[in-house]
């Protein structure tokens, strides 16, 4: 073992200074991947008027609320985007919706109805308290595969749309979403 003495008169052990390099390596290592990570950097939950959610920087959000759906029920739409480099496109969105259970549908029902309009949609199975599927939505604003999830109860009936062209974070904005009503903590399973 190799010792000396440093600048304030103090013995240092060489495996001293070893394991300070390597400690100081790992943390350099470990800041240059966080700081080259691909993942979306949260900046605030914000709330809307029936979900919080947490939403990445770069991000934007907006809501229409109280508008005709079908034989005059009220519907209720929360679009959440990432704009694409170009930022006439979208590179990642969550849609939702709650709108009145018109027909008085089951989730899995529901589904399959949304599954039939999209384009190679897979066939509906449940997961968690969604049913859910994959397919390709027509949509002007963001061209990419989506999973669609549906919960309905006996009044409302939820769906939500996320799609995301690479790893800008819409399933962790989906899962971070929280209800702010009894009907839509139900509509979530939360």
């Amino acid at each position: 073992m190799t010792f000396w003495i440093d600048e304030d008169n103090y013995l240092v052990s060489g495996n001293i200074v070893y394991y300070h390099g390597k400690i100081y390596s790992f943390f350099v290592f470990l800041l240059i991947a966080l700081l080259c990570s691909n993942e979306p950097v949260f900046a605030e939950v914000r709330s809307y008027t029936l979900f919080t959610v947490d939403v990445p920087n770069g991000w934007d959000g907006g809501e229409k609320q109280d508008f005709t759906v079908g034989e005059g029920g009220q519907g209720y739409m929360l679009v959440l985007t990432c704009p694409a480099a170009d930022e006439e496109r979208v590179a990642a969105a969550v849609s939702l919706f709650v709108l009145p259970n018109i027909h008085h549908d089951d989730s899995m029902t529901h589904a399959a109805k949304l599954a039939a309009l999209q384009e190679n949609a897979s066939t509906p199975h449940r997961e968690g308290p969604f049913w859910s599927f994959t397919g390709e939505p027509h949509s002007k604003s963001i061209d990419v595969p989506a999973v669609t999830r549906v919960n309905v109860t006996d009044e409302k009936v939820f769906i939500a749309i996320v799609q995301d062209s690479g790893s800008y974070g819409a399933e962790k904005v989906f899962q971070s979403l929280r209800g702010l009503s009894d009907e839509t903590r139900r509509l979530l399973g939360q």
